[in-house]
């Protein structure tokens, strides 16, 4: 596990180069940058991969600020440093901060990799986004889009739409309008689909910005055709 390897080798990385420059071995700060560590990695690892916009490396990066800061109130003269160390992590006046995962161990290296590998999987597929109370329905979009190489989320209202590829309005639902209305304004596709004798509705979806307002028996003869191929 991610978190579990990253902070099993942060007092381990940070005892090993105290020791070799000789410094003290500031413990209390290292229990601190611990903690911090911790807790900045369980707020990062609660969000989705698409969610997540800092990386596990640079939150390790930046709990070595307690150590830093006690090497500095000891009075220890900080080493010299890169230019470009310096600009990318000015905080780190003691160099303590690993410039890759590799350098924390085998265990480390190999989950921030895996971490990575999922994140780049979750982010460059497209999401498809379904909007409606009828669980059956929902279930029947999500295995067809799937099928299509779509992230299916699940959203439960106006809030929900962000930067889907398309999302699915279900015209039964009495917040439907809003949902159209709110992806339309962030350029976000909508298909809605609702009963085939309501024709207001779907005129209605269509006035407030859905690309595609269907009957719901037109809808499942495959949802996945109001995609466009994913491979």
């Amino acid at each position: 596990m991610l978190r579990d390897a990253l902070v099993a080798a942060y007092r381990p990385h940070l005892v090993r180069i105290l020791a070799a420059r000789g410094w003290p071995g500031v413990a209390d700060a290292i229990a601190a940058g611990e903690q911090q560590l911790c807790e900045s990695l369980d707020g990062l690892l609660a969000q989705s991969h698409r969610e997540q916009r800092r990386g596990p490396l640079e939150l390790f990066q930046e709990a070595m600020a307690p150590p830093n800061a006690a090497l500095a109130a000891a009075g220890i003269e900080p080493p010299r440093r890169d230019p470009i160390a310096v600009a990318a992590l000015p905080g780190d006046a003691y160099d303590l901060a690993p410039a890759s995962s590799a350098v924390l161990g085998e265990e480390a290296w190999r989950a921030h990799l895996a971490w990575g590998a999922a994140k780049a999987a979750e982010v460059t597929r497209p999401v498809a986004g379904v909007f409606s109370a009828n669980l059956l329905d929902v279930d029947r979009i999500e295995q067809a889009v799937g099928r299509r190489g779509y992230r299916v989320e699940r959203i439960a209202s106006a809030e929900g739409v962000r930067d889907q590829a398309v999302v699915f309005v279900d015209l039964e639902h009495p917040a439907a309008d809003g949902v159209i209305r709110s992806a339309a304004e962030r350029g976000v596709r909508v298909v809605a689909f609702g009963p085939h004798v309501d024709d207001l509705a779907l005129l209605r979806a269509r006035s407030l910005g859905a690309a595609e307002a269907v009957p719901r028996s037109r809808l499942f003869r495959d949802p996945g055709s109001f995609l466009p191929h994913y491979a």
